[in-house]
This record gives C-alpha cells, structure tokens and sequence, in this order.
C-alpha cells in the first residue's frame, strides 16, 4: 500500500513538473540565443585537404568564422584559454570546415597515434551536424592532432553509436603557432531532405588534453540535459542535394584452419576460399538499402573466455560489421533484437537413434545472405527492416547397425552390453534453414519525443515460428529536464501461448546536482523472446530506483563527483521475492585526473527461484549479505598509468574476494602496451551441482574456487591507416565441490553423501588474436589475422597451480585460424 501512494505521488509531481516546465519552455526558447555561422558557397575550386589553409577560400572576405568557445571543463561557462577559429565552406558535392587551433605551447599539444575511432590522450577537434534538423539524430566528426579519425552516429537526441562509420577525408599540420585541421564530408554521409535553402544543426568542439579543458561553440551546460536538441544553427546552404549514390564494397577472403585432430578431420586442416559484396545503395535522399552476398560473417577478434556458474544466459556483444552498423534504431527497452541469434551455433542433434558420434558439426549456421533497409522521412518517421537467411547445417555422423547385445542378471539386476556392431557414416540436419525479419517503425513527436512500433519474426522448418512485438515511447519536456520512456511487449512461440511484458521508467535527466529515476518491468510466465532477443529470465515483477548527487564545480583537490544510491525488488508471479538490494557507490575525478571509486552492497532476498533448476524454491544459506568494491586509477594522459579494483563480501553462506589490477604502458605515441590480471576466491560457497531422479532431487555442495582471469594487449600504429595489435584474454579456474547432500527445503539439508560423483575440476583457457590492418584507400582495408582459440576441463585436477596452468595455456592441442581478407570501396 504505502509503494502505491509513493508512486502515485511521484507521478503526480512529474504531471506538475512537466507542466510547469512546458510553460517555461514557451517563454524562455524565445530568448535563447542561438550561436549561428554561415557557410561560404564555393563556385569553383574546393579546397585541397592537406591541412595546411593556404586555399584562397578560407582567406576570402566573404567567409564567415566560429571565434566564440567556451569551456564545459574545467571551468564551465569561461571563457577558452586558447583561441580557435573555424569557417564552413560547401559545393554541390561535400560540406568542408578548416580549423585554426592556437596554442601558446605548441610544444605541448598532445599527438598520441591510434586505430580510427579509438579514445586517445590527443588534442582534436569535432564538427557536429544534424541535416535533417530534427534535434534529435546527428553525426560527430572527429579529428586528432595526430590526423585519426574517430565518427559516430548520434540518436534520441544523446545516444551515439560508435559503430558507423562514413567515408570523409581530413589531414592536420602542426604549425608555429599551434596546428591546423582541415575536413572534407561528402553529401553520402549525411541524411537530409532536398529543398532550395536548409538550415542545418550545428555544433564545433575542441579538446586541449594537457589541460583537460573542452571547449564548444554551442554550450550545453551541465546541468541541462540534451545533445543533439542544443545545437547552434547553419546557414547559407543553397541549392545542394543529397547525392544518390551506390556503394559497394566486394571482398575476397583466403583462410587456412588448423585443430586438433579428428576422425573427421584427420589431419587437423581445412583450407577455404570466399568471395561475396556489400552494397549501399540511396533509394532516395532519406532511405538507404544495405545488402551482402555471401557473406563473411567470421568474427575477426574472439570472445572473452567466460566460466558461467550461474542460471542466466551469458551475452555475448556482436562484433560483425554489418549487424553493429546502424542497429541504434532497433534498440529498445526490452532486447527484442539480438543479433548473435542469426548464424549461431547449431544446438540440436540429429534425429537418429543410432548415432554414436560426430565426425563434423558445424561451429555456426551460414548466412546466405542479409538486406537491411534503414532511413527517416520527412514527417519525422523513422523505418528499418532487417532480414537474414540462414542455411540447413548438416552434420556428418557415424551410426551403428547391426547391433548385437547380450544381457546378463549381476547383482540382481539386468546389464547389457554391446557385443557388435556395423559402423555407417551419415549426415543429417542440426539446423534447418532459417528466416530472420525485423520491422521498426518509430515517429518523432513534440520537440524531442518519439514513439515506435517493432516486430520480429524468426521462422525454421519443423519448428514453430517465434513472432514478438511491442509498443515503445521516449517523452521529454521540452527543456530536457523530465522524462517518461517505456516498452509494452508480446511473444508467441507455441500457437497457444502468448507471452506479455512491460517496462517504463520516470526519469530526472538534468540538474546541476540532483538526477534520478524510478521504473518498474513486467515479464510474465510466458514471455519468451530469446529465439530472436534476449532476456536473463521472465516470470518478474521489478521495481528499481536510481538515486545521484554529483558535483562539477571545482572544489579543493576534486574536479568531479558522483554518488549514486541504487534500489531494487524484484517478485516471480508466485509472490516469491527472489531478489531484494541497494549498493551505493561513489566517484570522485581529482583535478590531476587521478580518480577513486567505490561501493557498499546489500542483497537481503531470502529465497532464489531459480537456483534448483525447476525443482522449486531454494532459501539463502546466509540473508543478509553485504560486500564492497573499492577503484584507484591514475592519470590515463601520462606513459604509465595504474587501474587497482579489490573487492569482497559474503555469498550463499561463505565469503569472495577478487582482486584486479592493470597497467597500461606508452613508450611513444605510436605504441600502447596493456596488461591486467584479475584474482578472484570462493569460500564454503553453497551451490547446486545437479538434479535427480526425474528432477525431483536437488544436490548441493560447498565450492571452493580459486580463479585468474589474464588480459594482454599490444598496439603498435606506423601510421593513421596502417597499425597491428595482439590481444589474449585467458582464464584459469580449479573448482573443489566437497560436503555432497540433498536439499530437503528452507535451509535443511540431508547428511553428506559418502561416494557422491565428484564434480571437481580444473579449467583453462586463452584466446589470442593478431591483427594487421590497413586502409590502402578510404574504406578499402587489407587485413592480416591470426586467431588462436584453446580451452581445456581436466577433472583429475581440483586446485589452481598458477604455474601449472599458466603453461597449460600454450601447450596441447588449440584451433588455429590464419586469415587474408581484402576489400575494395566502390562509390559509384
């Protein structure tokens, strides 16, 4: 009851709030002034893009310059301690921008060289547009003194997506003075509506990094929230248009595969050849077509070796080119849209009672193909459409006919035994050739609002379609302040069952000190969208709070601080209260970039519904548990840089600790050396091992863990197209279970089992990565790969001997990839 007034109340206040806001709105937006530069129409030459600013264009008196900046770091709203200036120039074929970045040091101004689109300690500059002007999605250029390019998609006004990338052309020169940018982005990379006269959205920052200042030219301060919505204004651009064009990128992939032997691999190698495309291609000023033919969806850098003890699922990011491009605007509260799903590994078996075993079954299903139709029309809709298709997978197999058995009475009891047997090799189906859709639909309403529609369908031979769907909606007040988003959602698997779920949040998205928010999701027992998404459970009813008081402002010795309080409870639909908890942690940014964190965390729950495996509730050994997490980071400008993590506490009735600690290295500008190692122990933890007699029987035992998780790195950049890095993430765990027995309900256990099937063991891990890339022209790359993937269980073994298994990390048998891959940027 008393939750029920506290939320009724909540959103009354919000009602009020947005409300009050609106007005104010209406009377302030009138009197905002809006910085605002004009673009110098070019007749006949453009500019060359070498940095240099010497073309007569940007000396012309006709051109117009950006002089103003002022700080958001460290002093919010002073003025820039050094003077940049940028003018905007523009033809029928391309936006420019030349930029003169004055420094009283240029000694001083920081060049460190890295892959594109990576964070470094540099200087750089940025060019923010929004074409459509629709205050809501935008692209950030980004440009290093060091020449790398760094771009991104903006959304939903501060949301950005890392992953685009367009094809534009810049250089820098260091000069006397200070250093110069110059910026060439083609039409093809923006998105906007054809008319004689635009008005484009517009932002241009600047980052001193020996300072830590940040400068921009239109000022959002800190206190307001929004992106995209604060922009200055563009003018003077007549009579462009947007350039229908077609692009297509072809590739050839040469690849040589080396694993363990066996019987179905004897000699342990496979070489393969491919050849496939991908094409852009403008249906109109605002839709574009993305399509690939025989695609290499091989993933290039491996996953993170993971030891999952848990009940839930482990997520895995995507990491193919295609599917991470542009999937901003499938994404919503609930995960409707999972991309591993398509080309995953086959999970089933074939259906032949005589199996006796593999001799191949493939590592991932094959994508025949995939189109994706992307844009956002004039009245501010926003579409997408997605669709994959898979192959049948076959796996080949070896049946045993003819089989002859003998039985004999042991003991009381009969036993069989195969006295022969004919051996056959078969293939038979693991995965049946898949469809995969996805429709989006989302409108923009009011300033900064929008509202959407998805559906998903993922359709196999012999097995029932899964369809889901929902309704979307992201409410802003017009200054930002206040927010409403949620999601209402089904699913269909089986044709008798649908599945239902609700999400929504009431969000305080700005303040100078104060933010928060208070939600609230729904999945019923039978929502289920993992054939095509991704949930951890269903069956839940969640409520959660997010409060924060941050400072940023300098005060004595810190330049920031953030300290959030956080709350959850969560119910199955049996009334169970599965989990109960709060942590608060805290962040506080020193004004020499050193920076300290930490947390306290309460989980009070008494029972877990899932930890039996269906076989009923399952109380905590110990309720309430606490533990804490402590962060020390140095200063990430300097050549060596520290990052300390322990943390501790108590769990399922005994105790853990981890301790993480990593060190990066800069030698030169050019070179990054990064190593970290993560200890971690388990004590007297009270876990389930497995389940019996029809499910009916649960066994638990008390696990002592001993853990290293290993992370290396190293990147070496010759220059800003051509650069080569090697990564290994390894994982080395001995798992000891003893004090076997039989869970009899609430917190009662049977005696320990004598001669229980022992479930210790040893695992190890390492998968490595090499790669060498290079960019011979804008968009066409050369890759160079080496993957090394190796894991072993060894359950003679149930301690962690570090040198042992250190070495078990390069020994004995691994699967080996060697990669040549090549392709060709065609803009047509």
């Amino acid at each position: 009851m008393k939750r029920s007034v506290t939320l009724i109340l909540f959103i009354k206040v919000l009602v009020l709030s947005l409300a009050l806001t609106s007005v104010a709105d209406e009377t302030d937006i009138t009197k905002e002034s809006v910085p605002s530069l004009k673009a110098y129409r070019i007749n006949l030459h453009p500019p060359v893009i070498n940095g240099i600013l010497d073309d007569p264009i940007w000396s012309s008196s006709k051109i117009h310059y950006a002089k103003k900046f002022t700080q958001l770091e460290p002093d919010e709203g002073t003025a820039a301690t050094e003077s940049t200036m940028v003018a905007i120039a523009y033809d029928d074929e391309a936006l420019y921008a030349a930029f003169w970045c004055y420094d009283s040091e240029p000694d001083k101004i920081m060049r460190q060289l890295v892959r594109r689109d990576r964070t470094s300690s540099s200087d750089d500059i940025t060019v923010c547009i929004d074409a459509f002007h629709d205050h809501q999605t935008s692209y950030r250029f980004r440009l290093t003194a060091a020449g790398v390019q760094g771009d991104e998609r903006v959304y939903n006004d501060n949301a950005s997506d890392g992953s685009w990338d367009g094809i534009w052309y810049s250089d820098v020169k260091m000069q006397p003075w200070g250093w110069s940018a110059e910026i060439k982005i083609p039409y093809h990379c923006l998105r906007f509506t054809e008319k004689d006269e635009h008005i484009w959205g517009l932002n241009l920052t600047r980052q001193i990094e020996r300072k830590g200042e940040y400068v921009k030219w239109s000022l959002t301060p800190s206190a307001e929230g929004g992106f995209t919505s604060k922009f200055g204004h563009l003018t003077g651009l007549t009579n462009i248009k947007p350039t229908g064009h077609l692009e297509i990128l072809p590739y050839a992939v040469s690849k040589a595969e080396i694993e363990p032997k066996s019987i179905g691999n004897p000699d342990g190698k496979e070489l393969l050849g491919n050849a496939g495309f991908d094409m852009k291609y403008a249906l109109s000023s605002n839709l574009i077509l993305d399509a690939t033919v025989n695609p290499d969806f091989g993933q290039v850098e491996l996953d993170q070796p993971v030891l999952n003890l848990s009940t839930y699922e482990t997520f895995f990011s995507e990491r193919r080119p295609f599917f991470i491009e542009g999937m901003d605007i499938f994404q919503t509260e609930f995960n409707l849209f999972y991309s591993r799903r398509i080309g995953r590994s086959p999970t089933q078996n074939v259906d032949d009672d005589s199996l006796a075993y593999y001799t191949d079954y493939p590592d991932a299903s094959t994508i025949l193909g995939a189109t994706k139709l992307t844009g956002k029309l004039l009245s501010g809709t926003s579409i997408a459409f997605l669709t994959a298709i898979t192959e049948r997978e076959m796996a080949k197999y070896d049946a045993e006919i003819n089989v002859v058995l003998d039985s004999n009475l042991v003991d009381g009891e009969w036993e069989t035994e195969m006295l022969s047997a004919d051996t056959v090799s078969r293939s038979g189906v693991v995965d049946p050739m898949g469809g995969y859709s996805v429709f989006r639909v989302k409108q923009d309403i009011f300033e900064n609002s929008n509202v959407g529609v998805m559906l998903t369908y993922a359709g196999q031979k012999s097995i029932h379609p899964a369809v889901t769907g929902g309704f979307d909606w992201r409410l802003k007040t017009n200054n930002n302040t206040w927010g409403f988003k949620g999601q209402a959602i089904f699913s269909k698997v089986e044709s008798n069952e649908t599945g239902y779920g609700l999400d929504f949040i009431f969000e305080k998205l700005s303040g100078k000190h104060v933010r928060g928010y208070l939600g609230a999701t729904i999945k019923d027992p039978k929502l289920d969208i993992n054939r095509l998404g991704y949930t951890s459970r269903n069956n839940a009813k969640q409520t959660y709070a997010w409060l924060q008081y941050r400072t940023t402002d300098d005060w004595w010795i810190v330049r920031n601080s953030y300290n959030n309080i956080n709350l959850e409870s969560s119910w199955n639909y049996d009334g169970v209260n599965y989990n109960l908890g709060g942590n608060f942690n805290t962040y506080i940014e020193f004004t020499n970039f050193w920076s300290l964190g930490g947390a306290v965390n309460i989980q009070a729950e008494k029972y877990s519904d899932l930890e039996t495996r269906d076989n009923g509730l399952w109380e905590w050994p110990v309720t309430p548990t606490a533990s804490w997490w402590f962060s020390l980071n140095t200063d990430s400008r300097k050549k060596i840089s520290f990052n300390w993590n322990p943390g501790g506490g108590g769990d399922r009735g005994g105790s853990w600790w981890a301790n993480y600690v990593s060190v990066t290295y800069r030698p030169k500008s050019n070179m990054e050396f990064e190593l970290g190692v993560n200890l971690k122990q388990y004590k007297n933890n009270t876990r389930w091992v497995e389940n019996q007699n029809d499910n009916t029987e649960s066994y638990f035992a008390d696990l002592d863990m001993n853990q290293v998780s290993l992370f290396s790195s190293v990147s070496i950049v010759a220059n800003k197209n051509l650069s080569i890095q090697l990564s290994a993430e390894g994982l080395i765990s001995g798992l000891d279970y003893s004090n076997y027995r039989l869970y009899l309900g609430d917190n009662e256990y049977s005696d320990p089992i004598d001669n229980f099937e022992d479930h210790d063991y040893n695992y190890a891990a390492l998968n490595s990565t090499l790669i060498m890339r290079w960019e011979y022209s804008p968009g066409s790359t050369i890759y160079l790969v080496w993957t090394r993937a190796r894991s072993e269980v060894d359950d003679s073994m149930n301690d962690l001997a570090f040198s042992r298994d250190f070495k078990r990390l390069f020994t004995g048998d691994a699967q080996n990839l060697f990669l040549i891959k090549a392709s060709k940027w065609l803009n047509i």
